[in-house]
Formats: structure tokens, sequence, C-alpha cells
């Protein structure tokens, strides 16, 4: 990242890290997408829960003698398919969900320190600050820092936000002393 790239130059205090961002849905898509697809958790989650009811749907339709048998051969990819479908059109749903609840802060301040991450919005509602155990993930994109315990939530944390490249470093810092990477 160059300094056209971060935000305004601020200087922060060692070990912590500040963001300045507006939250965008394209980074939690993003953020869901690499999870989903690039992770060992999102794989066996996304692919486990789908491959069961695949086959235990294919193995019902063959029991049942109601198909014949180019039926029974399609029964299962299709109930595969059709689970895996409806499984990341939820979890999309639920990110677009945490996307909005994040985008209603306005323009975010997220603060980390040794104690967690500081999330306040514009106006200064919306402040909380979140311990490290509840995150205990993270993973990296071009774009993105994203912590995460599951495909089911994500704080979604935009580089662009980052007041120096410093705090680029100390944020991944922070991360490997308090997070397992993903």
């Amino acid at each position: 990242m160059t300094m056209d790239q971060a935000g305004p130059t601020e200087s922060a205090a060692p070990g912590t890290a500040v963001f300045d961002y507006v939250p965008a849905a394209t980074d939690y898509d993003k953020a869901l997408w690499r999870f989903t697809l690039s992770t060992r958790h999102g794989l066996i989650g996304s692919l486990a829960i789908p491959l069961a009811f695949g086959a235990a749907a294919f193995v019902a339709g063959v029991l049942r003698w109601h198909l014949d048998e180019a039926g029974a051969i399609l029964a299962g990819p299709l109930c595969l398919v059709a689970v895996f479908l409806v499984r990341q059109r939820n979890r999309r749903s639920r990110t677009r969900d945490q996307y909005e609840a994040h985008a209603a802060l306005g323009n975010c301040r997220t603060t980390l320190t040794a104690d967690g991450l500081t999330t306040t919005g514009s106006s200064g509602e919306g402040s909380g600050t979140t311990g490290w155990n509840v995150y205990p993930w993270w993973f990296e994109t071009p774009e993105l820092f994203v912590l995460t315990g599951s495909a089911e939530y994500f704080h979604v944390l935009p580089k662009r936000g980052a007041h120096s490249p410093e705090d680029l470093v100390r944020a991944r810092a922070l991360f490997a002393e308090h997070l397992r990477r993903v």
C-alpha cells in the first residue's frame, strides 16, 4: 500500500492500529466468498452439510424405489447442488445483515489494541469493545482484514481505512498475537 492509498496521517500509540472507513457491501461479499472457497474451515462447513444431505437424499430416493435408475442417479447431485445453493444464500443473507448493521454506523473508526477492537460510528453511536476471544480466526485479502469464527459472522476491516502503512503492520502483529490465521 502506498501513502496515497492510506487514510489521513495520524500517529497511533505503539501497539495500536487505527482504521477509518465507510463499510461497503462488496467487502462483506468478498469476505464470505474468500472464507467459503479458500479456507479449510469454510470448505468443510460449506461441503460437509450439503454432502450429508445430498447423500441422504440419494439413498432415500434409491431405497424408496420411486425413482427409476436415471432418476436415482440424478437425485443425489441435484439435492447436493440445491442444498449448497440454499446454504450459501442463507450465509449471504446473514452477511448482508451484518453489513447493514455496520453501515448504519456511518463513517466507522476501528481501533485495535491488545485488549481487542473498538468500533465507533460517526456520531459516537454503536461504540463497543470486542475482545479477541470473540473472533478466533483471521484472514487477509489484498483489500481486507477479516476476523471470523465461522461463515456466520465476520468483522470486515478494509485496509483502505488505515491511517498509515504502519497501521497495517501493527494490525497484522495484533492478529498474529491474539488470533489464528486461516
